[in-house]
């Protein structure tokens, strides 16, 4: 039972993240490669040593159920380790990296070249064959229309406009400041769930009925107030006063503060009101 809880509470916590992964065009390979380096790095803390040192691998293998070679490999890359290689690439993305490094497909000048749809060579089809090991090539043409890493031109043939597959345009701080904010929150819970005697504060408020007409005008009064309160947190978090002297040992505190909305759980599952049982009709004492 207790597994089933754990793995229902992981599912929903990688609804959002998977989401995240395939707007950037990371595949399921590249993901279960840093599942492996997160294991073997937890579990290497917990053995008593730092991340960056070697560990018990028997005993790593033994609470990871990852093999000894996958472990001492892990251990001396480190989190390089989760690198993605071009084996457990996204398809559609191994086909765009091809496109743009491979010279039978590029224009003398190193650019992309334009491609005709079908041929054994020098064409989108034999491009995808390369590189996805796919022979259906719609399915690859379309997502990579779909995120507007290529179009289609006159004649049937395909230019390549992007060299990334990813949907959207982060910059690598917003993305590491997300990884920041994640971990925190998610370290926060979970050591509310090992030591219950001396929770950190993790409150929530919800109305989970709310009238989508007033969300506009309440989440613009929320926010404003959470601003206010932020900013004097903030500034007493880093009043001089608090500050470690140099050299002097420190540890890192915050508040972590956030907005969230979605479809309430009542409408998502489609629950209607709960009817009222009938009653039973009591049956009338006769009199003597």
């Amino acid at each position: 039972m207790l597994k089933d809880a754990v793995r229902g509470a992981v599912l929903k916590l990688l609804e959002p993240l998977v989401k995240l992964l395939l707007d950037a065009g990371v595949g399921v390979g590249d993901f279960m490669s840093l599942v492996k380096v997160a294991y073997v790095k937890v579990a290497s803390e917990r053995d008593g040593k730092g991340a960056g040192e070697r560990g018990n691998i028997g005993r790593i293998a033994v609470v990871t159920g990852l093999n000894r070679p996958e472990i001492a490999a892990i251990l001396a890359k480190g989190e390089a380790g989760s690198k993605s290689t071009e084996h457990s690439r996204q398809r559609a993305e191994r086909v765009l990296s091809g496109w743009w490094a491979d010279e039978e497909f590029l224009t003398p000048q190193g650019e992309a070249a334009v491609l005709r749809l079908k041929g054994p060579r020098r064409s989108f089809e034999a491009l995808c064959r390369r590189y996805s090991g796919e022979y259906r090539t719609a399915p690859i043409l379309d997502e990579l229309l779909r995120v507007r890493a290529v179009r289609r031109m006159p004649e049937g043939r395909i230019q390549a406009l992007s060299r990334t597959y990813a949907t959207v345009r982060w910059d690598p701080e917003g993305i590491a400041a997300l990884g920041d904010q994640l971990a925190e929150c998610c370290a926060t819970l979970v050591a509310n769930l090992e030591q219950p005697t001396r929770p950190r504060l993790a409150r929530q408020v919800v109305n989970a009925r709310l009238d989508p007409r007033y969300a506009p005008v309440l989440i613009r009064d929320i926010e404003n107030n959470l601003r206010i309160q932020a900013d004097s947190l903030h500034d007493t978090l880093n009043d001089p006063l608090h500050r470690a002297a140099p050299g002097a040992p420190a540890m890192r505190l915050g508040v972590g503060i956030y907005v969230f909305e979605g479809a309430s759980d009542e409408v998502e599952r489609g629950n209607a009101a709960p009817r009222a049982s009938p009653r039973t009709p009591k049956r009338r004492k006769r009199r003597g």
